[in-house]
């Protein structure tokens, strides 16, 4: 996925040294709180992508509209 690719290049244990973004999908905190929290192994890079995943389909319905908003933002 392009999206993952521009976050974090698949790198599970990214992270972000100017915020809490971390992971695949490059979560933030709050982020992580709404995806399942602490009842997720946000170390196990599976887990990791389901959430990011729910989360690409709540906030954009598509990866495909998830990777337009990145392109005109440069975030998503």
């Amino acid at each position: 996925m392009e999206l993952v690719a521009r976050e974090s290049s698949f790198n599970s244990n990214a992270k972000n040294p100017k915020s809490t973004a971390a992971g695949l999908f490059q979560f933030l905190d709050s982020t992580r709180k709404n995806y399942g929290g602490s009842s997720v192994n946000w170390n196990d890079p599976n887990q990791q992508a389901l959430q990011g995943l729910k989360y690409v389909k709540d906030r954009y319905g598509d990866p495909v509209k998830a990777l337009q908003f990145w392109d005109k933002n440069k975030w998503y």
